[in-house]
C-alpha cells in the first residue's frame, strides 16, 4: 500500500499544481472581466449622467412620469405591477423575471428619459457581478449582422482609446457583462416600408433569441406606442417581457415643472390657469409631454443679453386653437432661444446659420434609405460624405492625392539622388501615388484608426509597440520595401555594379519596412490598454463623436511624419551615403513634408474623406462642422449617443426637414 501511494504521489503533486494553475488562471481572468466591466460602468456613469442633464434642462427638475403596465396576449414576464412612476423604476425593474423590459409611449413622452433614469439607478447600485447597462441606439444596426457581433462592435467603437479593446467588447458581450438598453426601436424604418420587410421586426427576432444560461437575456428597449402596436398586431414582439406605456403629464405636473424653470412665477399665471380650467383644450393637450414643456420652458424663458429683459410673453400660447399650431409654434421659437441662451462663446452662431445648418442634417438623415450608415438618426461624422454627393466626394479625394502625392514622391526622389527621369528608378516611385489615388477614390472608406502614442508611457504599451513593429514590417514592409527598392537597386547596378546595386536595394527596402512598420504601428490599436494609471481609475472619459476622425488624422499625421523619418534616417545611415547632421535634417525634412501626405492617404480614410467632405459643403454646413456640433449639443439642439450625435428630438429633425428656411 504504501509502495502504491509512493508510486502515485508524482500524479497527484502534478494534478494538484495543475488544477492550481488552472484556478489561479480563472481567478484573474474572473478579476480581469470585472476591472473592465468597472471601467465601462464608469464611463457609461460619466456619459449618461450630462446626458440626462441635458434632456431635463435647467433646474434638475425632473417630471415624475407615470407609466402603466400593457399586459400582452402571451409570453409576459412576471413580477410586473399594474402601475409605476419614473422615480422607482429601478425596483420596478429588478422585480421582473426575467429582466426584460419595452418601455414605450408618444412622441416626447420621456422614453429616452425614463431608459436613463433606470440604466443610472441602476449603476448608482451596481456590484461587481452585475452586468453594465449600456444605451445603444437602434437607427444605426443593420440587423444582417449578429445583434452580439453589433453590441461588441458598438462597445469598442465608443471606448476603443479609453481602455476597452475589441477583444475586450467580445468578452463583456459574451460573458453578459453588459445590458443592452435600445433606444428608438421605431427609427429603424420608414412608415411606409412593409412590416415583413422591416429592420425592427428582424430586430425583435434577434431580440428573442438572445438568451443567456438561465434563459431569455436581460434587455431594455425603447419605442413609440403606435409603432409598437403595429408590430404587436402582427405577432412581432419583444416575448418574456414587460411593456410599460408611459402616460401623458396631468396639468398639475406641468404647473409644477413650468414654476420650477421660471425665476417669475407671475408671467406665467394666465397659462397655468388655462392648464387647470381646460385640461382638454388646445394648450394643455400640447403641453402633456416633457418635451414640450422643456420646448416652453427655452422659449419664455430666454432674456434679452442687454437688459435681461424676457423676450416674450408665455400669454402668447392662448391665442393658439390646436395644439398642432402650438407645437409648430415652440419649435420655431426653440432655436433662437437655445442659441441666445447658450453660455458659451455668445454670438458664435447666428440663429439663422444654425436653422440652416442643422436643417441640411435633418434633410440628409430624412432621405437616406433605410438600413445604410447616416439613416434614421444618427449623424456618425466619418459617415456623412455621401451627403455631399458619393461621386463628387470621392473625385475631390481622389484628385486632391494627385495633386499632393506625385509631387512630393518626385521631390523625395530627387533628395535622395535617384534620378527622376529614369524609367526604373520611377517606375515603383509612380506605382505607390497611383495606388494612393486609387485609394482615395474608393468607394468603400476604412474605419478611424486610433491614435497610440499616449500608451506609450507604460511599459507594457512600448514592448507591444515595438511587436508590432517588427511583425508589420517583417510582413507587410518588407513586402513594400522590396517592391520599392527594386528600381533604384537596378539602377544603381547598371551604374556602379551588381555589388553596388544590390547594397542600394537592400538599404531601400529595409529603410522602407522599417518606416511601414513604424507608421503602421502608431496607427492602430495595440492590445489592452487598462493597466495604464487612467483605465485603472475606471473613470475614463467617453470617447467624443468627434474623437474617431479626430484620432485618424492624427494616428495618419504621426505615423507618416515618423515613418517618413525614419527612411531618410535608415536609408543614409545603411547606405552611409551622409554625415550624422545632414542625415538628421534630411529625416526632419522628409518626416515634416513628405511623411504626413503620405501618412494621410496609407493610413488614415475615415478623417481624410470627412475633411474632402467638408471642402465639398462649403456653404451649406461650417468649415468647423465638429465644433459647431459640440456647440449644439451643450446648447441643448442634439443629443450623444456613443459616437453618434442626435437631434435633441426625433419631432426638431422632422420639423427642420420640412422648414430648411429659418
Amino acid at each position: 500500500m504504501a509502495a502504491t501511494l509512493i508510486a502515485l504521489a508524482p500524479t497527484v503533486s502534478a494534478s494538484y499544481v495543475a488544477w492550481a494553475a488552472y484556478q489561479r488562471d480563472h481567478t484573474e481572468a474572473a478579476a480581469d472581466v470585472e476591472a473592465k466591466s468597472r471601467t465601462l460602468a464608469g464611463v457609461v456613469m460619466v456619459a449618461e449622467t450630462r446626458q440626462r442633464a441635458q434632456l431635463i434642462g435647467e433646474g434638475a427638475k425632473r417630471i415624475d412620469l407615470a407609466f402603466g403596465y400593457r399586459r400582452e396576449r402571451a409570453n409576459n414576464t412576471a413580477g410586473a405591477a399594474p402601475e409605476g412612476h419614473l422615480t422607482e423604476i429601478v425596483a420596478y425593474y429588478r422585480a421582473l423575471s426575467p429582466a426584460r423590459l419595452v418601455i414605450t409611449g408618444e412622441p416626447g413622452a420621456g422614453k429616452t428619459l425614463l431608459a436613463l433614469e433606470l440604466l443610472l439607478g441602476l449603476l448608482a447600485g451596481r456590484t461587481d457581478t452585475d452586468p453594465v447597462p449600456v444605451r445603444f441606439s437602434l437607427a444605426g444596426w443593420d440587423t444582417a449582422r449578429p445583434l452580439r457581433e453589433w453590441l461588441a462592435e458598438q462597445v469598442h467603437d465608443r471606448l476603443r482609446d479609453r481602455g476597452i479593446t475589441v477583444e475586450d467588447a467580445r468578452l463583456l458581450v459574451d460573458e453578459y457583462r453588459v445590458l443592452p438598453v435600445l433606444d428608438g426601436l421605431d427609427e429603424m424604418d420608414a412608415d411606409t416600408t412593409p412590416a415583413g420587410r422591416r429592420r425592427a421586426t428582424e430586430a425583435l427576432a434577434q431580440l428573442n433569441a438572445y438568451q443567456d444560461p438561465v434563459g431569455s437575456a436581460p434587455v431594455v428597449l425603447t419605442c413609440r406606442t403606435a409603432q409598437y402596436d403595429h408590430l404587436v398586431a402582427r405577432d412581432v414582439r419583444m416575448r418574456e417581457a414587460a411593456r410599460v406605456d408611459i402616460h401623458s403629464v396631468d396639468a398639475a405636473q406641468a404647473a409644477a415643472y413650468l414654476m420650477a424653470r421660471t425665476t417669475d412665477p407671475d408671467r406665467w399665471a394666465p397659462v397655468l390657469h388655462v392648464l387647470t380650467a381646460e385640461p382638454a383644450g388646445p394648450v394643455a393637450t400640447a403641453l402633456s409631454t416633457p418635451w414640450q414643456l422643456n420646448l416652453a420652458a427655452a422659449a419664455y424663458e430666454q432674456r434679452h443679453p442687454d437688459t435681461l429683459a424676457p423676450v416674450s410673453d408665455p400669454a402668447e400660447l392662448l391665442a393658439f386653437t390646436s395644439p398642432e399650431a402650438v407645437h409648430d409654434h415652440l419649435l420655431a421659437a426653440y432655436l433662437p432661444a437655445a442659441t441666445g441662451q447658450h453660455p458659451t462663446r455668445p454670438g458664435r452662431y447666428r440663429p439663422e446659420q444654425v436653422h440652416r445648418w442643422l436643417a441640411t442634417l435633418a434633410t440628409h438623415l430624412g432621405t437616406s434609405p433605410a438600413g445604410t450608415s447616416g439613416a434614421g438618426t444618427d449623424l456618425v461624422l466619418h459617415q456623412l460624405w455621401p451627403q455631399a454627393g458619393s461621386r463628387r466626394v470621392r473625385t475631390v479625394d481622389a484628385l486632391l492625392a494627385a495633386l499632393l502625392i506625385l509631387p512630393l514622391l518626385l521631390l523625395t526622389q530627387t533628395l535622395l539622388g535617384f534620378s527622376p527621369h529614369q524609367v526604373l528608378s520611377a517606375l515603383p516611385i509612380t506605382i505607390i501615388g497611383l495606388v494612393a489615388i486609387q485609394r482615395a477614390g474608393r468607394s468603400e472608406v476604412p474605419q478611424p484608426r486610433t491614435r497610440q502614442l499616449h500608451r506609450l508611457r507604460d511599459r507594457a504599451q512600448r514592448g507591444q509597440l515595438v511587436a508590432r513593429v517588427l511583425r508589420t514590417g517583417l510582413t507587410v514592409g518588407i513586402a513594400v520595401g522590396g517592391a520599392v527598392g527594386i528600381g533604384p537597386g537596378l539602377n544603381a547596378g547598371f551604374d556602379g555594379g551588381p555589388a553596388h546595386g544590390i547594397t542600394v536595394a537592400l538599404s531601400v527596402a529595409f529603410s522602407v519596412a522599417l518606416a511601414v512598420g513604424v507608421a503602421a504601428a502608431l496607427s492602430n490599436p495595440l492590445g489592452d490598454p487598462t493597466t495604464t494609471t487612467a483605465h485603472r481609475s475606471g473613470l475614463a472619459a467617453p470617447t467624443r463623436p468627434t474623437s474617431p476622425v479626430l484620432d485618424d488624422l492624427v494616428a495618419g499625421v504621426l505615423g507618416g511624419f515618423v515613418g517618413g523619418a525614419v527612411f531618410v534616417a535608415s536609408l543614409a545611415t545603411v547606405s552611409l551615403a551622409a554625415g550624422l547632421v545632414f542625415t538628421l535634417g534630411l529625416a526632419i525634412v522628409a518626416g515634416l513634408v513628405v511623411g504626413p501626405v503620405l501618412g494621410i492617404y496609407y493610413f488614415t480614410g475615415a478623417g481624410r474623406r470627412y475633411v474632402v467632405f467638408l471642402c465639398c459643403s462649403r456653404g451649406r454646413l461650417p468649415w468647423r462642422l465638429g465644433p459647431f456640433l459640440d456647440w449644439s449639443y451643450e446648447a441643448g439642439l442634439l443629443r450623444v449617443s456613443g459616437i453618434a450625435y442626435q437631434f435633441r428630438h426625433r419631432e426638431l429633425q422632422d420639423w427642420l426637414a420640412t422648414h430648411p428656411i429659418p
